[in-house]
């Protein structure tokens, strides 16, 4: 074998290896942790007033006893995705929350997909029977106190559930991924403007079927609501050979070093690295 043939070789190998770990590294999944940036309690009024608990320690979600006059609670929250690269594609969203009380059995708790914006005011109460609103919170009639209210009192939010959970006795639990979860966060990645959150709802149907979970204002950090969601980033252009996000020199310096072989520099998969993938190289130019 002459020293010409051994160093195209040579250089077809490193090419072909470069490429394939670039490849590797485009496509590995990124795995990023949010606390909840807002998580507030719609509070059903018995007596035609507004009730908030915007910066409480906790949020409630079911139906309360007889001493509270049966009335409803809906606990929404809302993370923040702008650490997450725009175009990434979700692959898993998992959502974890410590419920702290309870005052009956197992009863499911689903999480619902908001369809308006709403504000977390600085109200504050112990307890679930709220207070007064202050400035931008939301209540059962409003979404922003005192200024706009929902379309529908409780919250707009998409009729079927994003995810289920059966909670019990105190304790932490997590919503697994599931299609509708990862499904909302990517809709949320793509357009911002939708971020609206989730609302959690639970057994509105039975008296004393409230929970109560630790809100982000809780003492304890690690029991605040909080998402884990796994993803990989967007695609590179074709003919971005080296992974740096743009196709230039260094790109046209790898699928020359590949020229007449097969490989990452193959873009038209044909088999062979030649004219034709230099064109989409070339087409995708981007110094």
């Amino acid at each position: 074998m002459s020293r010409h043939v051994v160093r195209q070789y040579l250089a077809l190998t490193a090419a072909v290896a470069i490429g394939a770990a670039q490849i590797s590294s485009i496509a590995s999944a990124e795995t990023v942790v949010l606390k909840s940036v807002a998580d507030v309690t719609l509070i059903e009024p018995n007596d035609g007033l507004q009730y908030a608990l915007g910066a409480a320690y906790n949020i409630y979600c079911g139906r309360v006893g007889i001493s509270g006059l049966g009335t409803l609670r809906r606990a929404v929250v809302r993370f923040d995705l702008s650490s997450i690269p725009a175009g990434s594609v979700i692959l898993s969203v998992s959502y974890k929350a410590y419920m702290s009380q309870t005052s009956s059995g197992a009863n499911d708790c689903k999480l619902h997909r908001m369809l308006a914006p709403w504000g977390e005011g600085t109200s504050f109460a112990f307890g679930g029977g709220g207070t007064s609103p202050e400035l931008n919170d939301a209540t059962w009639k409003y979404n922003f106190w005192p200024t706009s209210t929902w379309a529908v009192a409780g919250g707009v939010f998409v009729p079927t559930a994003s995810a289920t959970k059966s909670v019990n006795a105190v304790g932490s639990y997590t919503w697994a991924t599931v299609p509708a979860l990862v499904s909302d966060v990517q809709l949320w990645l793509d357009t911002p403007a939708l971020n609206y959150g989730w609302v959690m709802v639970g057994n509105e149907a039975t008296l004393e079927t409230a929970k109560r979970f630790e809100s982000r204002e809780s003492a304890d950090s690690t029991r605040h609501p909080m998402i884990t969601v796994v993803y990989t980033l967007a695609s590179a252009p074709p003919g971005d050979l080296n992974g740096d996000g743009k196709v230039n020199g260094a790109d046209i310096a790898i699928l020359l070093a590949a020229w007449g072989g097969t490989g990452p520099a193959d873009l038209d998969h044909s088999g062979i690295v030649d004219g034709a993938d230099l064109a989409i190289l070339l087409s995708n130019w981007q110094p």
